[in-house]
């Protein structure tokens, strides 16, 4: 097998002098062996690590078979030097005698903040020889508020400033009403003429007057998501008295929610505002009660709602920036930087990093995440400038369904601290402080889901290089005080979201003097625009995934968010060329407006942009149908793992809905490294777990008090779900520790909710079987909710009992055994009947009782048949949604009926996976009927019912872990005369894994690629050992394999490292298909 040498590291093996006096010079002649690939956290050298007990992993490598690890030793040092020296300052395992190459936790010395760490691995194998790493390292981030010496700087402007002290505040009636409109009035009255402009905002559809007069409010599409966000309208005002009235709907609660303030600003520069607290309501409707001569005088005042946050529009970004000297030698520099918002930092006129919308999604009450940037090379000697761009990101966009700032009050804040180390040891720190300005950036409007606005004739030249003048628009920017956030920073602890690729337009078309781009595939992103032409000219760039009729954009299904982003030209003679900075859209199509000329190909590229996740799967499936699912599944991933996994891309939403994480996890875990991803988004999961111990059903947690403590089944389930595939994947126990109090608090929220084992209550907004094909609403029970509910609560016990035995909690293993066979028996009595029928006899009822093991032996051959039957009896179709659709395949193929699967994999008619990619989409819809579907919920790119990939990844490649972190992997294609071919590949933490098998008439042959340090248990199509090869000898011949199950029609071998191709011959009991 050849060697495959990291990107980043160098193995260094047998053969070469090595450092440490333990290691044996090899013989040029023997078989050569490497480690390397080191991880640190699942991570390649990360740099704001808040863990003292960081877990260790590493790579062999090996051109000899039946390489397995039979030693290993790490050893730990302050400097790269003296690790190579031999020393270990930090940390020296000694030498461990057995095969763990990951989930190696270090047990050294305390460390501090800021302290870089370097480590390497040494290794010996199964053929006595020995290899070493070159080194790796990982650094502490800053693990206190004491080490912050930097402030939070407020980002806003004097006049929302002035807003948000007035405050934009929420009010209701203090009773209930029960009349369709309430009535508000607030009286004031301008010493002269004035502009008014009024921020407004409530909880249901409303209208607003001055003087009796009716003021125009922007739309707010039916169909979105959430509530309407703060709008301003502005109107001019003479002196003397006036009125502002709003007529707002009553809910069913009879308690009417709006926000208002008033900003009175006059021609000398006064500003004056008054806000909703001395308005009065009313649920009577008088003849001319919205003017200033009605006397309301008898009208209650309105009641404040305390819990909800104020609201103010959004008010593009802001440029920040400060000057600073050195003096002397610099050996580095480390940025350390995060921002309530979005940021960008620019050094002497170089971006810093290449992360993009940062920092993610998060609740930011909860924690803030920072990250830490080497800016060595871009820090001088002498006069040097610090700058940053700062707009809403995800603190300050609208986020569905309560609007602006829904982790956090305003202001838009931001820190930042830069630590220039000298050679003679001393160290300077530049911080966020009182020498900071601020100023307006180009950027008038900026938000995750309406676009970004850029006016390029507002560019400030040269405003990060420290030559540049500050002029009038340059203000000292506000100190906020010390509890804004320090004690909530913490090391960002996974990769970080950037542009990862680039795609060409497939066409330009003219349509109605616009100009249409397609890019051939859905995506999440942005659009890189060349354009020429003279000074204010706009540009407009419409954003959506489909076409109406007549070739223009549909942006229906996208609800509320305007998905719009606008450039105003400077008029450079030589062209222009932008990107936005901000935000994102999921898109396919692009209508382009303004132009004044012909747009060109070459003028536009689409700009992929997610979380840069190592891509670590992929398949090869002999039929192009089944591998274009794949690759649907695969661009649907990339465009919602967005810092954190989202729904969709697209429209008003963007959530971390746990649901749909839950049954994808398994096939986003083959597709991408989620390691790390699922560490980091869990913790956000934790942050969002009621006191009742129910896991919220989207994280960050946007709408705390929709099912407030009650858990949703099948997606609060994902709690334990998540950590127990990461586990499952990559063997590092660290998930199950770090989430083991919150794991175990849910599944006793659920026994608090149970009766007699049935989860019966507490189930929050029940989604139910989300979007089967029967259902009427989406959540309609097209399964009984109950049966959903128990089998998941099933399926968390039998994980979590899992996850206990791997971490030595033996007794909490032996509960959670006794508790799953309780609930098993009482599944059974409840929802099982004598002939193997379930539920109410829907595919769903026996897809999770087959696939949760709740089913008793004597019954589940009727009934697995019974599904069988239903899927016939439909059409060879699944009627399942989002919580029965994932363990479909494994259930059939579990009980012999590979046909039933592959009718399944290979139908082109609705519903069907194929019939989704006949029709010509390039990532998987949210609904089986997307084309045809409701559009105020009808996304194309959404990765929920692409989850069986794992199916097909396990189960037709044959790539399939049997223990943690593929140490041992079973290789059991499921044949069928329909695919000729198949296999994939899979760099896991043992290494790549491969498989690629084919059947050419009467001949099936298997390559498999095993890593070192894992064993394969290759199951090959025949009863007839003798009829088998290896690499063209026969394998009775061979001494190296050995022979653990033998079945009539199967041969079950376990193969040690090394690449081999099995060919099985017509004659020798090969069957048609294999269970």
């Amino acid at each position: 097998m050849p060697l495959r040498l990291s990107r980043r590291q160098t193995l260094v093996g047998t053969g070469l002098l090595l450092a440490a006096p333990s290691v044996a010079q090899e013989s040029p002649l023997r078989p050569a062996l490497a480690v390397g690939n080191l991880r640190t956290n699942q991570m390649e050298n990360p740099t704001t690590v808040h863990d003292q007990a960081v877990r260790l992993a590493w790579q062999i490598q090996s051109d000899a078979q039946n390489t397995l690890q039979t030693a290993w030793r790490v050893t730990a040092c302050s400097t790269r030097d003296g690790l190579l020296a031999g020393r270990a300052d930090i940390w020296d395992s000694g030498r461990n005698d057995n095969d763990r190459s990951f989930d190696i936790q270090v047990n050294g010395q305390k460390l501090h903040a800021r302290q870089r760490v370097w480590w390497r691995v040494q290794i010996w194998d199964s053929h006595g020889r020995t290899a070493i790493s070159e080194p790796a390292f990982w650094e502490m981030g800053l693990l206190s508020p004491d080490d912050w010496t930097a402030q939070w700087l407020a980002v806003e402007s004097a006049t929302q400033r002035g807003d948000r002290e007035a405050g934009v505040l929420w009010v209701t009636s203090p009773q209930k009403l029960t009349v369709p409109t309430a009535q508000i009035r607030l009286a004031f009255s301008l010493d002269s003429a004035a502009t008014l402009s009024i921020l407004s905002a409530a909880g249901t559809s409303y209208s607003l007057f001055v003087d009796g007069a009716p003021v125009n409010l922007p739309p707010w599409p039916p169909t979105s998501f959430g509530k309407q966000g703060v709008v301003e309208s502005s109107l001019p005002l003479d002196a003397g008295p006036h009125m502002l009235a709003l007529r707002v709907a009553v809910p069913s609660s009879g308690f009417p929610e709006c926000a208002f303030l008033l900003r009175i600003t006059y021609a000398d520069g006064r500003i004056e505002r008054f806000n909703a607290l001395t308005a009065r309501i009313s649920g009577d409707t008088p003849d001319h009660w919205n003017e200033v001569s009605f006397n309301a005088n008898g009208w209650p005042l309105v009641s404040r709602i305390e819990h909800r946050k104020q609201s103010l529009p959004g008010a593009g970004a802001y440029l920040l920036r400060r000057t600073f000297k050195t003096s002397g030698t610099i050996r580095s520099a480390r940025l350390f930087t995060t921002a309530l918002g979005a940021c960008v930092v620019f050094l002497n006129g170089r971006r810093v990093g290449d992360d993009v919308i940062s920092p993610e999604s998060m609740d930011f009450r909860k924690r803030i995440r920072y990250r830490a940037y080497d800016v060595t090379t871009q820090v001088v000697n002498g006069a040097n400038a610090i700058g940053a761009i700062v707009g809403d990101g995800w603190y300050g966009s609208y986020t569905a369904p309560l609007g602006r700032f829904a982790f956090g009050e305003p202001p838009l804040r931001f820190i930042a601290q830069l630590e220039v180390t000298y050679t003679d040891g001393h160290v300077e720190t530049i911080q966020t402080d009182s020498h900071w300005k601020i100023s307006l950036a180009p950027i008038t409007a900026s938000e995750i889901y309406n676009g970004e606005h850029y006016d390029a004739r507002l560019e400030q030249p040269g405003w990060d290089m420290a030559t540049f003048t500050e002029g009038a628009g340059w203000s000292p920017a506000a100190i906020l005080p010390p509890e804004s956030g320090l004690a909530n920073l913490i090391g960002a602890d996974s990769p970080p979201i950037r542009r990862i690729k680039t795609l060409s337009a497939r066409s330009v078309k003219a349509v109605n003097e616009n100009y249409v781009v397609d890019f051939g595939q859905n995506f999440a992103g942005w659009v890189r625009i060349h354009v020429k032409g003279p000074r204010g000219q706009t540009v407009t760039l419409k954003f959506a995934e489909t076409l109406k009729p007549d070739g223009s954009v549909d942006q229906a299904n996208l609800r509320a968010a305007n998905s719009t982003d606008v450039y105003i030209l400077k008029g450079d003679p030589k062209g222009e060329t932008w990107e936005p900075y901000f935000t994102y859209h999921g898109f396919r199509y692009v209508e382009v407006s303004g132009l004044r000329q012909p747009l060109a190909k070459a003028a536009v590229t689409g700009v992929v942009v997610h979380s840069h996740l190592p891509e670590t799967g992929r398949l090869v499936i002999g039929n192009p149908l089944l591998q274009q699912f794949w690759q649907n599944s695969y661009w649907s991933q990339r465009s919602n793992f967005m810092g954190i996994p989202t729904d969709c891309p697209q429209r008003d939403e963007r959530l971390g809905w746990l649901g749909d994480a839950n049954v994808f996890w398994d096939a986003a875990s083959f597709n991408m490294d989620v390691g790390a991803f699922t560490n980091r988004w869990m913790a956000d999961i934790r942050d969002a777990q009621y006191a009742s111990g129910a896991f919220a059903f989207i994280a960050p947690n946007s709408m705390p008090d929709v099912g407030t403590n009650e858990a949703s089944p099948g997606w609060a389930d994902a709690g334990v779900m998540l950590p127990w595939t990461a586990w499952k994947r990559y063997g590092d126990t660290a998930v199950i520790d770090q989430n083991w109090e919150a794991m175990s608090r849910y599944i006793r929220y659920i026994q608090s909710q149970s009766d007699g084992h049935i989860w019966a209550r507490g189930h929050g907004w029940d989604f139910g079987d989300w979007l089967a094909l029967d259902a009427v609403s989406p959540g309609d029970p097209t399964t009984p909710k109950d049966l959903i509910g128990t089998a998941m609560y099933k399926g968390s016990v039998d994980a979590l009992a899992d996850m206990a035995l791997a971490t030595g909690r033996v007794e909490a293993a032996e509960q959670l055994k006794a508790l799953s066979r309780n609930i098993r028996a009482a599944f059974v009595d409840s929802f099982i009947k004598s002939d193997g029928t379930i539920g109410n006899d829907s595919q769903t009822s026996y897809i999770l009782a087959l696939a949760h093991d709740l089913v008793p032996d004597h019954l589940k051959k009727a009934s697995a048949e019974k599904l069988r039957a239903n899927i016939v009896r439909r059409g060879n179709l699944l009627t399942t949604g989002f919580l029965g659709t994932p363990a479909s395949l494994d259930v059939l193929a579990d009980n012999g009926f590979a046909q039933t699967v592959y009718d399944l994999l290979l139908r082109t008619e609705y519903p069907s996976w194929g019939y989704m990619v006949i029709k010509g989409a390039t990532t998987t819809w949210e609904r089986w009927n997307g084309d045809t579907g409701d559009i105020t919920m009808n996304s194309f790119n959404h990765y929920a019912l692409g989850a069986v990939v794992g199916f097909i990844f396990r189960r037709i490649a044959g790539i399939d872990p049997v223990e943690p972190g593929f140490r041992v992997f079973r290789v059991n294609p499921l044949l069928d005369t329909r695919l000729a071919a198949g296999g994939g590949s899979y760099n896991s933490v043992v290494g790549l894994i491969s498989t690629r098998w084919s059947r050419h008439g009467q001949l099936f042959s298997l390559d498999v690629n095993v890593p070192p340090n894992s064993t394969a248990l290759v199951h090959l199509p025949t009863g007839d050992l003798a009829g088998v090869m290896e690499s063209g000898l026969a394998l009775t011949d061979k001494t190296e394999f050995k022979q653990v199950e033998q079945k009539a029609t199967q041969i079950v071998l376990s193969v040690g490292s090394g690449t081999y191709r099995f060919t099985v011959r017509a004659g020798s009991g090969s069957s048609a298909t294999a269970p």
